[in-house]
């Protein structure tokens, strides 16, 4: 027996001892897996030979496959909506990721099944899925815990490996022991830039390497439900949100167009005791029918979506006949290209753009010959069924600068909004993917530090894209960054001409002019990016008033930041610092307090010297145990902090802890491969401070053998 043909009988011999499916489970508990940015035609299951998914495809053969799944826009946040809801984007109005919340006013999966009685359980692997867009409500626990440093905003710093998210569901299923859950795994792996692990590098491309830790992931996640004896008692889907390009219409990765290869995306439906395992469901079916389906199958209700519950297809092996709808306002929100919308009954695929498209997918599933004008009947009636679906473009929120540089760290290119011009005689996206991948790859080259090569591509790009925002300041940014601050500047100044209230490049010049002592230029830079930015651009003012040394105007400008935007924890700290400067510890304690509060809500790195000035006070005020706490987290999180090491120095020879003293402070220095002078010299000047003149003599002895130039240690 050949090994092709004795899968197939061991497939055939699963589906024949399983139960029939088509019923209801209303003790079952529920798991929802997506994994962010996977093609459906890269898995086993969906005939792809140059992969590695034995885990998902064995599910495959324990479930159901569902064959033609349409994303409902090729957006993270917009896609998780839509399969949260059961609403199209027009309905629950989240229609890109930034800009947008999800309303209270639009149940979710979450709280439908916690009203049912179930434990509610998430944990995601990327900031674009964070609490604060909504995405999170009704859950009983919601992991989107990230590490973000504020001096590294880089991709790896928001987003998640998903081993992290994968134990911390599991921790979750494991709390609930006998009681129903409905558990949500969120894996961010295949979204660029793809780096897969060791294991991974041999396979077709890093994508697929990408895809492959994916799938260990998801096999590591059902195992662990597998030894709890819980996966035979669970309904499990697995899905994804969206597609990606791979260049088959030239678009690289995902959210421009609207082709198959970003919205066509894979289907899992494991149900209890794998009833009809090995079973596939043809027929077109969307992203949107996802909750109603689960719900039904749960036995709760379903009412108001838009999605239909799948049920009854999965006895008939086919879903009822309909069009299926997916759209994309990103090209429109983020370049002032035109929105493109799509409808797709299962054979033909019509894309409404301002050069429409329509293709025969029996005939020519990869969409490259257009039939629009040759099928002018078929191109008509689906373009009208679109004109009845479709709303018109919705403005997005004002959106903070963080919010929007990390969305570009995690690459989304165009992460800044463009001005929404009138919707007549706007470019079709297709036609301007050169431009926008060229764009792309400038950003990830300034993104990568490689700066002059970014300004080599991005010069091309303001060339033949001279109304292009983000390549001029980008270019701009780029250009100061390689000491080229003339050049830089008028980059920058071109941004600015094009859209005279963008915050990002004004507040770029008002650093820059700060750093050359301009401070009338700075200022008026600043306070043009506050009438869009007011919390960043006043803390920025905060910041440059602080380097100058002028006080009373950086409280000024902090309190204005914190009456913008009460969160800015920079501009906490600054009021903090200044009242501990002038002795008013427990006015200071409180802004610190608050400082760190905002840092912790926003999930971001510690401030330098918060914690130390924070232990500083607590000492003044006879609060010892608190302001040894404070010491220690400091050093904890700099260990070469010198106010840290000082301060805890101090503390501990006022109470007589001589030995701890002399090892907090000599540990500045013990054991650093590269020790500096100012370091030394805090060791030697706190030693003499403290009276112990015989190790501030050796330390200094040490000191001027590393530093003979150095005249503090003569």
């Amino acid at each position: 027996m050949s090994g092709r043909f004795a899968i197939f009988v061991l497939a055939l011999s699963g589906a024949a001892c399983s139960a029939k499916p088509g019923g209801t489970y209303p003790g079952a508990s529920v798991v929802l897996i997506s994994i962010d940015t996977l093609r459906a035609d890269r898995l086993g299951l969906y005939g792809y030979e140059g992969g590695r998914t034995p885990n998902i495809d064995k599910l495959g053969r324990e479930g159901l496959v569902f064959e033609d799944v349409s994303s409902q826009v090729p957006l993270t946040l917009p896609a998780h909506a839509s399969m949260f809801t059961g609403l199209l984007p027009p309905r629950h109005e989240v229609r890109d990721n930034i800009g947008f919340r999800l309303k209270e006013s639009h149940r979710t999966l979450a709280e439908r099944f916690k009203a049912a009685g179930l434990a509610t359980g998430g944990a995601v692997s990327a900031y674009v899925l964070r609490s604060q867009t909504g995405i999170a409500r009704g859950f009983d626990v919601y992991d989107d815990a990230l590490i973000l440093d504020a001096r590294d905003e880089s991709m790896g710093a928001l987003q998640r490996d998903g081993g992290v998210a994968v134990a911390s569901l599991l921790r979750f299923v494991e709390a609930q022991e006998e009681k129903r859950f409905f558990a949500f795994l969120h894996l961010y792996e295949p979204h660029s830039p793809w780096s897969p692990p060791e294991p991974y590098r041999d396979l077709k491309s890093p994508y697929d390497g990408d895809v492959a830790y994916a799938d260990e992931l998801v096999g590591r996640f059902l195992d662990g439900l597998r030894a709890r004896g819980l996966l035979d008692r669970a309904i499990v889907a697995l899905t994804s949100d969206h597609g990606e390009g791979l260049g088959d219409h030239g678009e690289q990765e995902h959210g421009l167009l609207l082709y198959r290869e970003a919205v066509h995306v894979p289907l899992v439906l494991r149900l209890p005791d794998r009833a009809g395992a090995g079973a596939r469901v043809a027929g077109a079916v969307a992203q949107v029918d996802m909750a109603a389906t689960l719900l039904d199958l749960s036995s709760v209700p379903f009412d108001g979506m838009d999605g239909v519950s799948l049920r009854s297809a999965l006895s008939s092996g086919r879903a009822s006949p309909r069009t299926v709808y997916s759209e994309t306002l990103y090209p429109r929100y983020h370049f002032g290209w035109s929105e493109l919308y799509a409808a797709s009954d299962g054979r033909f695929r019509f894309i409404r753009a301002p050069t429409p498209e329509l293709y025969d997918l029996g005939k020519d599933p990869g969409e490259k010959q257009n039939l629009a004008a040759g099928r002018p009947q078929a191109a008509a009636s689906m373009d009208a069924w679109l004109g009845r679906v479709t709303r018109a473009v919705a403005v997005p929120e004002a959106v903070d600068t963080q919010t929007r540089e990390r969305l570009a760290a995690l690459g989304y290119v165009g992460a800044s909004t463009a001005p929404l011009g009138a919707a007549a005689d706007l470019a079709d996206p297709k036609d301007q993917i050169a431009s926008y991948e060229a764009l792309r790859k400038g950003l990830a080259l300034r993104a990568g530090g490689r700066d002059a090569e970014a300004v080599e591509q991005l010069r091309k790009v303001v060339m033949d894209n001279p109304l292009m925002i983000d390549a001029w300041e980008t270019l701009g940014l780029s250009l100061i960054s390689l000491g080229r601050e003339k050049e830089g500047i008028t980059a920058l100044d071109r941004a600015i001409k094009l859209d005279p209230l963008r915050a990002e490049p004004h507040m770029a010049l008002a650093k820059l002019y700060a750093l050359g002592g301009k401070m009338t230029a700075a200022v008026g830079h600043a306070e043009i990016a506050a009438q869009k930015e007011p919390g960043k651009s006043f803390e920025l003012l905060a910041q440059i008033m602080m380097d100058r040394k002028r006080e009373g105007d950086a409280v000024t400008f902090a309190r204005r930041s914190i009456a913008a935007d009460p969160e800015r924890s920079m501009s906490l700290f600054i009021l903090g610092t200044v009242a501990r400067e002038h002795g008013r510890c427990e006015e200071a304690l409180l802004s610190f307090q608050k400082a760190a509060g905002a840092i912790e809500r926003a999930q971001g790195s510690v401030v330098r010297s918060l914690h130390f000035q924070t232990g500083d006070c607590l000492a003044r005020l006879g609060r010892e145990r608190e302001a040894e706490e404070k010491f220690l987290a400091e050093i904890k999180a700099l260990p070469r902090s010198i106010e840290g090491r000082v301060g805890l120095a101090t503390l501990y020879r006022s109470q007589g802890r001589d030995a701890e003293a002399t090892a907090a402070l000599v540990g500045l220095v013990a054991g650093n491969p590269s020790p500096t002078a100012e370091e030394y010299w805090a060791v030697v000047r706190t030693f003499a401070v403290l009276g112990d003149d015989q190790a501030a003599r050796t330390s200094a002895t040490v000191a001027r053998g590393l530093f003979p130039a150095d005249p503090r240690f003569r």
